[in-house]
C-alpha cells in the first residue's frame, strides 16, 4: 500500500531530483569548537582515530576564548555518533548534509582536465577489494529506478578497458592488491580512482586486521573520496555529479 500511495503522489518511480535535502539521511559531523572542555571522551570513543583535540597555543595571548581546537576528520569518520552521545559538552552535532564527497586533485589543470574529459558521461569499473558489501549494496542502488544514475551518463562496465576510471569499495586487503593495480593498469588514461565509504579511503574499522595493507591513497592516486559507512546512495550520487561538474546543477 505504501508504494501504491507514493505513485500516486509521484506518478513516476525515479525521483525528479535526487539531490534534494533529505531529513531521514545521515551526514557530516558539525563541531562547536567553542564548548570544548578537553575531556577527551569523544577521542575514546572514536573506532578510526578520526578525532584529535589540541591545545591552543594562542589561548590568552592574543585574547582568544578557545582552549582547545577539535578536528574531526570526515573522510576517515564512519558516522556511528559514538562520539556525538559520548561528549558532555554538546560539542559534536550530527546532521543530514549527506553532500560530503571532495575531489582530491592537485593542480587546477588536472581538474579542468578531468572536467572537460568526463562532463557528459562517465563509465566506471566496480571493485570491491574486500568490503563488508554495505558499500557496495549503495552503488547498486544508485543505479535502481528510484536513483537512475544512468540518467545523468553514468554507467559500470564490465571490462576496465572500457572504463574511465574505478570504483574502489572496502579495505584493500593482501588478497586483493595485486588485482585491484592490475584492474587500474588496464584502464586508459586520464583515469580517476573513486573512494567510497570510509574503508575504502583509510581502511576504516578494519585498518589494524592481519589481512589489510596499507591505505587506497599509498597504492593508487585517490581522485574522489565518497565518506559514509557505508554511504547513502544520494551521497554516492552527489560525488559522481562532482566528478562531471555537475553537483552544481542539481542543488
Amino acid at each position: 500500500m505504501k508504494f501504491l500511495l507514493d505513485r500516486i503522489k509521484n506518478g513516476k518511480d525515479t525521483v525528479k531530483n535526487p539531490l534534494k535535502d533529505n531529513p531521514y539521511s545521515y551526514g557530516r559531523i558539525e563541531v562547536c569548537k567553542d564548548n570544548c572542555t578537553d575531556c577527551g571522551k569523544c577521542v575514546q570513543e572514536c573506532l578510526v582515530d578520526a578525532i584529535s583535540i589540541k591545545k591552543n597555543t594562542e589561548h590568552n595571548k592574543v585574547n582568544i576564548d578557545k582552549a582547545f581546537d577539535i578536528e574531526l576528520d570526515f573522510k576517515k569518520c564512519i558516522y556511528c555518533n559514538n562520539c556525538v552521545d559520548a561528549c558532555p559538552s554538546k560539542v559534536l552535532k550530527s546532521s543530514n548534509d549527506y553532500k560530503m564527497a571532495s575531489i582530491e586533485i592537485l593542480g587546477q589543470e588536472v581538474k579542468e582536465k578531468i572536467y572537460s574529459k568526463f562532463k557528459r558521461s562517465l563509465v566506471l569499473r566496480s571493485v570491491d577489494t574486500g568490503s563488508c558489501n554495505g558499500c557496495m549494496m549503495e552503488v547498486a542502488n544508485t543505479q535502481n529506478t528510484y536513483y537512475d544514475l544512468s540518467r545523468y551518463g553514468v554507467k559500470f562496465a564490465a571490462s576496465p578497458r572500457h572504463a574511465d576510471g574505478i570504483v574502489v569499495t572496502g579495505p584493500v586487503t593482501l588478497n586483493m592488491k595485486e588485482a585491484l593495480i592490475k584492474t587500474y593498469d588496464a584502464i586508459s588514461d586520464p583515469k580517476i580512482v573513486i573512494a567510497v565509504g570510509s574503508c575504502a579511503y583509510s581502511g576504516g574499522i578494519f585498518k589494524d586486521g592481519y589481512s589489510v595493507c596499507e591505505d587506497l591513497n599509498e597504492i593508487l592516486k585517490v581522485n574522489v573520496v565518497i565518506p559514509g559507512c557505508p554511504p547513502s546512495p544520494q551521497a554516492i550520487l552527489y560525488g559522481m555529479l562532482k566528478i562531471m561538474n555537475k553537483a552544481s546543477e542539481r542543488k
